[in-house]
């Protein structure tokens, strides 16, 4: 019976660093559609999205937009701003993370002196090690970074959407519409007018056997002429 085969390694690394590098994303399947006029809704497709009005206000991880969007809260523009922020951060560490991570394999080339200079050996690939790990860690820096953004991204439309946009409102408007009306099956009975009578109930049904009252009879019969005095 022979062993079963095992994966080659090289189909391994492959599948471990594409899920590292996130090559399997999700994304969101649907998208409200009772929303009011200004109120700023969430999406995600390989990155979130924020939009308001059928169109796109910001997305990460810079979120540009957003803070001028949101300007007329106080607490969404400075969420907005560091949002920004956060996420222009978390890109540069991301870029120089994987700079680093592409230089570090050079180190390699120190095994060209294994049976030459085990010295300059050990020093290359100390330098490549070094260079690996400022590359981790780095790339941990702008993870965080990238979380914060979201964070306050979504802080900043917590905020604005309670002060303004749930409320059919948008910095560039300041308008709020009037109310919706009550639906007919909830509308509520219209009340009484001052000074007007109301309408007479009508009068119960008969019931079957029971007697009804005669009405009043009217003495239209005029009085008896006087007699005439006796002779």
């Amino acid at each position: 019976m022979r062993p079963a085969k095992r994966p080659p390694t090289a189909l391994i690394a492959c599948v471990l660093g594409s899920t590292l590098l996130g090559c399997s994303s999700g994304h969101t399947m649907y998208s409200p559609r009772v929303v009011a006029r200004g109120e700023l809704t969430a999406t995600y497709d390989e990155g979130f999205s924020l939009w308001a009005g059928g169109r796109k206000v910001a997305e990460s991880y810079h979120y540009d937009g957003l803070e001028q969007f949101v300007r007329c809260v106080p607490e969404a523009r400075e969420h907005a701003r560091l949002a920004s922020e956060s996420g222009r951060s978390a890109t540069t560490l991301s870029t120089f993370g994987v700079v680093l991570g592409l230089g570090s394999l050079g180190g390699f080339s120190g095994l060209y002196f294994h049976d030459k200079n085990e010295a300059a050996m050990g020093v290359i690939l100390g330098t490549g090690v070094a260079v690996a790990v400022t590359a981790v860690v780095l790339g941990a820096l702008s993870r965080q970074g990238k979380e914060n953004a979201h964070g306050h991204a979504f802080d900043a439309m917590n905020h604005y959407n309670d002060a303004v946009g749930s409320l059919g409102a948008t910095c560039d408007d300041l308008t709020y519409p009037p109310p919706a009306a009550p639906t007919p099956e909830t509308a509520p009975e219209p009340a009484p007018q001052p000074g007007s009578e109301a309408a007479p109930e009508p009068a119960p049904a008969a019931t079957p056997g029971a007697e009804s009252p005669a009405p009043e009879q009217q003495n239209d019969t005029p009085p008896p002429s006087p007699l005439p005095p006796p002779r």
